[in-house]
């Protein structure tokens, strides 16, 4: 359907936003985390001549690091102190689950060993520091000098997962906005949203957030892109799930392009720790780049025959999958049917895929939760058992009991 008349954002400016250098809000320049007094001093004192001078300098060594960092932001730049810490590159890998996408890490410790240094970067950290702390050798790990600013890094991204129904009705819209909110409330991660059904806007409606025009203003003018630009339209659900949805006219075609989807979910993936998105279809070719580019290609279906065999037919368009674009089949609404539902045994025979979870049909969850202006998941039951299972999927993590939706595992 053609555009009727020219349409504009009500936050379209006279000129185009200006990048800005500036960190997403909440998010400091840097941290350290030392630990001993000595240290502390040292570390002060070597930040005194930068343009780091004011960064808080912690007591705690990387433990409280750790803890710290698993309910509050990320800084740009983080200083750990390893000194007497058995395994410190599998410490560092504890704080690599805690931290944000794009940080980077600069180790301190007392011990002088090539083996340690070979161990710390084959685990992401930028520079090893041994004590004590010079300035100079402080301002070459930062890529700093007097009055200057840091040159920014980029390292490990967040893990994409984008979900598309075998069909309409499955409920993939309900899956990803529950596991988005169970990922941010129970896992304390960064998490967003990303709608790509622009007239409709069911990802807002069903965490009770507002849709904006800023999601067309994204797709429909990439150039734009920035953080800046992000901060501004992004709704916010609690402190940790971002939502990115929009609620477009049914007369109104949107038409963007793959390129701008893909700098869109790439700018996401260094600000979060996951970008789950919500695929309406195979058809367009953007939406069909999202799925190129997931991590994790999570295909919603229920048990009837329609959806089994749009099920199998969307696994050979996915193709096989591989260890960085995992396919992960989720039977949803298992029960729903009765007696005149596919069998599981029957179904997994047909699309050839092990379902990795079976999500109960309980509509009286949904209709409690969207009176109350919640989602399912807050609350304990069969569906959020699902869904833990789904995220343990994600992050590695089993659930923290089995029970009968995980016996395709």
């Amino acid at each position: 359907m053609a555009l009727s008349q020219e349409s504009r954002s009500i936050i379209e400016l006279p000129t185009p936003i200006e990048r800005s250098d500036r960190l997403p809000a909440g998010r400091v320049p840097l941290l350290a985390f030392v630990a001993d007094r000595q240290t502390k001093t040292d570390v002060e004192e070597s930040l005194a001549p930068l343009a780091l001078a004011d960064s808080p300098v912690m007591r705690g060594g990387i433990a409280k690091a750790i803890q710290f960092l698993a309910s509050e932001r990320s800084p740009e730049t983080l200083i750990v102190d390893i000194s007497g810490v058995e395994m410190p590159a599998a410490r560092i890998q504890e704080l690599a689950e805690v931290c944000e996408p794009g940080v980077t890490v600069i180790a301190i410790g007392d011990h002088n060993d090539i083996t340690l240094y070979r161990d710390l970067m084959h685990a992401g950290v930028h520079d090893y520091i041994v004590k004590p702390v010079a300035p100079q050798a402080l301002a070459e790990a930062l890529d700093l000098r007097p009055g200057q600013a840091g040159a920014p890094i980029s390292h490990r991204l967040a893990k994409l997962v984008a979900l598309v129904g075998a069909r309409g009705g499955v409920g993939t819209t309900t899956v990803a906005v529950n596991l988005a909110w169970y990922l941010a409330n129970r896992q304390n991660r960064r998490v967003a949203l990303l709608d790509l059904n622009l007239q409709r806007g069911d990802c807002a409606l069903a965490l009770n957030v507002t849709p904006t025009a800023g999601l067309r203003e994204a797709l429909t003018n990439p150039t734009r892109l920035d953080l800046v630009f992000l901060e501004r339209v992004m709704a916010v659900q609690g402190d940790r799930l971002f939502v990115l949805s929009a609620e477009e006219p049914f007369d109104h075609e949107v038409k963007f392009t793959g390129d701008a989807v893909d700098k869109l979910v790439g700018l996401l993936r260094t600000q979060f720790h996951y970008v789950i998105v919500d695929v309406p279809d195979l058809i367009a070719e953007p939406n069909r780049r999202v799925l190129d580019l997931a991590n994790l290609r999570v295909v919603v279906a229920d048990r009837t025959l329609r959806s089994v065999r749009d099920t199998a037919r969307l696994r050979l368009a996915l193709g096989d999958g591989d260890l960085q674009h995992r396919n992960v089949l989720v039977v949803n609404r298992s029960g729903e049917g009765g007696r005149h539902a596919v069998k599981l045994h029957e179904m997994r025979g047909i699309v050839e895929m092990e379902p990795r979870c079976v999500i109960p049909f309980q509509p009286h969850l949904f209709s409690a939760a969207a009176g109350a202006g919640s989602v399912a998941a807050e609350r304990r039951n069969r569906f959020t058992d699902g869904i833990a299972a789904l995220s343990g999927e994600l992050s590695g993590r089993s659930s923290e009991r089995r029970g009968w939706w995980r016996i395709f595992k």
